[in-house]
């Protein structure tokens, strides 16, 4: 697996310099937005996507809304994914504080593990080209929102280039100068806190090599996750290198695993074993499970979706993602079985799926500030009223705003029975419905038989009219 995905990443890596590491100061690789409990987008993301799909391949520039590359995102260096999930443990809260009036300094004898750790910080903070130059220039200017021309853009691609292989120069000045600390104090207990500061940098260094495209980087992270852990499983090194190895297959499934889907399940394997064997970390396993649960979910990974939505569940399971997990393993088992659903109707009538037997149902959740669903709603109207004879629709309304329903509805000249529950605190995503069916995007399409039996799961404008009359024709000849 490891070969197939280093030669894997080698043909596909184009990353430019202001993805990798080794500027002024040492930067995650990567955020997740662990504010958001449930991890759902209703803005315009792509194909009303959560939060953590993977979007596919970055072409590493930074658009506009107009799609060009300005002349500003041609400065600014877009981030990949959270602080605080990678790197090294933050200090506890109970931690004391640092004295007033620290003891001067000793100055570390050249080549001790003391002067290699300082010069390592040296190295990090040296400064890069144009640094100087940016902060000197307005962010404000008219000028910055230019579109770059061929000649500048040539210019730009140059002073990536030469960032890139100045940073590449330095991690790897980095990896030597923390591999010979490692080896001056791996076998002295007293100095392991210095010991866990050299693995720290050699494991920053080697990842930001390895996203660059470095084959040895890569095998080396998978053999030092191996090494530290043989070497104390509970320590701060074992799990920081465990979590190197979620940290690259994350940002590699997050470029490419629309189109590789090894990365897609290589994320998958890297959170599980990280969950699995570093319990006390619930605050870093609960997202990345959740992160690598959905993104494998939205790119057809189903089994591997299942599998850790199934650890999130089983391990995590009082947590808001846990509790989440568990609706989605409902949702994702549904095919093939009757559905229960029913809830308040918008007009003030009880709806029940039930009483729709002997025709089919189309399930719609849908809230009208989702791009994805308005985009596809004519052509879900354009079917729907086709086959008004055959089935029937009920919508899920995902907003908070009831006036904001009753105007779209109007607008768009519903015919729809909708479930909208009149209290605040179950619209939006705290819809017991969503909530209970683990609904994470819109809109989400469900197709019923005349049984009552669920269909299908997976639909959408595009593939609307197929499924209807796949489902249907085996009744109607009954008939």
């Amino acid at each position: 697996m490891r070969f197939a995905l280093r030669n894997s990443m080698l043909g596909f890596l184009m990353i430019t310099a202001f993805f990798t590491g080794c500027g002024t100061q040492s930067v995650p690789v990567a955020e997740i937005n662990t504010d958001d409990p449930l991890l759902a987008d209703l803005s315009e993301s792509k194909g009303g996507l959560p939060l953590l799909a993977v979007p596919g391949p970055d072409d590493g520039k930074t658009p506009n809304k107009s799609g060009k590359v300005t002349q500003a995102a041609a400065k600014s260096a877009p981030g990949l994914l959270p602080k605080g999930l990678f790197g090294k443990k933050a200090p506890q809260a109970n931690a004391p504080e640092a004295e007033e009036e620290p003891a001067p300094r000793k100055v570390a004898e050249k080549g001790s593990p003391e002067w290699l750790l300082n010069e390592i910080q040296r190295v990090r903070l040296l400064p890069l080209p144009r640094e100087d130059e940016n902060e000197n220039e307005s962010e404000d200017s008219e000028e910055e929102e230019q579109p770059l021309t061929p000649a500048q853009e040539k210019k730009f691609a140059e002073e990536i280039e030469k960032t890139r292989a100045i940073r590449r120069e330095r991690n790897i000045q980095i990896v030597k100068l923390s591999e010979e600390c490692l080896q001056k104090t791996s076998k002295n207990p007293e100095q392991e806190p210095i010991f866990s500061a050299a693995v720290h940098n050699l494991l920053d260094a080697r990842l930001q090599l390895a996203l660059q495209g470095d084959a040895a980087s890569i095998d080396a992270l998978y053999e030092a996750e191996k090494v530290f852990f043989e070497r104390n499983p509970k320590s701060d090194s074992a799990s920081e290198s465990a979590l190197t190895l979620v940290n690259l297959a994350h940002a590699n499934a997050l470029r490419y695993g629309s189109k590789n889907p090894l990365w897609l399940k290589e994320f998958s394997k890297r959170a599980q074993v990280y969950a699995s064997r570093f319990p006390d970390e619930a605050p870093r396993s609960v997202p990345l499970l959740m992160a690598a649960a959905r993104s494998c979910e939205n790119n057809g990974q189903a089994e591997e979706s299942k599998t850790c939505y199934s650890l999130l569940s089983s391990r995590f399971g009082q947590t808001q993602q846990g509790m989440q997990a568990q609706g989605t393993l409902r949702r994702m088992q549904l095919k093939g079985q009757e559905l229960e659903l029913s809830g308040p109707g918008i007009d003030g009538n009880d709806i029940d799926v039930k009483a729709n037997k002997g025709k089919m149902v189309l399930i719609v959740f849908w809230a009208s500030n989702a791009q994805p669903f308005v985009q596809q709603l004519p052509k879900i109207l354009e079917v729907t009223a086709k086959y008004k004879k055959y089935c029937t629709v009920i919508g899920v309304n995902i907003d908070t705003d009831e006036k904001a329903v009753e105007t779209f509805v109007e607008n768009q000249r519903l015919d729809w029975q909708q479930i909208f529950f009149p209290g605040r605190a179950q619209r939006g995503w705290n819809s017991p419905i969503a909530a209970y069916y683990g609904v994470n995007m819109l809109p989400t399409i469900w197709l019923l038989d005349p049984n009552g039996i669920v269909a299908e799961t997976n639909l959408d404008a595009s593939n609307l009219e197929a499924k209807l009359r796949e489902v249907y024709t085996p009744f109607l000849k009954k008939k």
